[in-house]
């Protein structure tokens, strides 16, 4: 376990959405331009390398928005590779992931219900340094400690948008979805102080 890791809290009471979506549309604002370029430079190489590049490139939007919470640096189109050197570990997360949440789905709920309490993983292997298995069981204690209902309710809301999207807004959806996420994160962490200066 890294030393970020055991340095944060993992939790609050429960997750207020509304204060979600609000902290996740000033950081989606904050960094539209390279959000929305490294979005299509994901999608684009994604399909070229029939997936192979999806796992640590998603992880490169992520480190986006961490970048501008954490560290307090605007991000750059240039970081959506900034986490090639963990390759293997978020090659491997995004296989492990979209293997068990896929076959979950066809039970559609289950799909939903493994989508949420492992909604956390990408960002807290961004952040915190954490390897695969133990940010999928951080991630669950976090969903757990502040309120499963509520980011059932978010995931839902997640999967309406994405349904919903087309055309440009499906360009603009994957970057605004990857900024929601990021702030449900630090939300569910009683980190709300990071992202208040963030929006500054």
């Amino acid at each position: 376990m890294s030393t970020i890791a055991t340095a944060q809290p993992l939790g609050r009471q429960t997750l207020d959405i509304g204060l979600v979506f609000k902290q996740g549309w000033h950081l989606f604002v904050k960094d539209i331009g390279p959000l929305i370029i490294g979005a299509l430079i994901v999608g684009a190489l994604s399909i070229v390398t029939l997936g192979i590049l999806a796992g640590p490139l998603s992880a490169g939007l992520y480190g986006m928005v961490v970048k501008r919470v954490r560290d307090g640096q605007q991000a750059t189109v240039g970081d959506v590779f900034g986490q090639m050197n963990r390759f293997w570990s978020f090659f491997a997360a995004a296989l492990v992931l979209g293997l068990l949440i896929g076959l979950a789905s066809l039970t559609i709920i289950g799909g939903i219900l493994l989508a949420t309490i492992w909604l956390y993983v990408f960002p807290l292997m961004v952040d915190r340094g954490m390897g695969l298995g133990e940010a999928m069981s951080t991630s669950y204690q976090m969903v757990k400690q502040a309120g499963f209902w509520e980011h059932l309710a978010l995931v839902i809301v997640f999967v309406v948008l994405t349904s919903l999207a087309n055309g440009w807004l499906a360009i603009l959806a994957t970057p605004f979805l990857v900024a929601l996420v990021a702030a449900g994160y630090y939300v569910a962490a009683g980190r709300d102080d990071e992202l208040q200066r963030a929006a500054v």
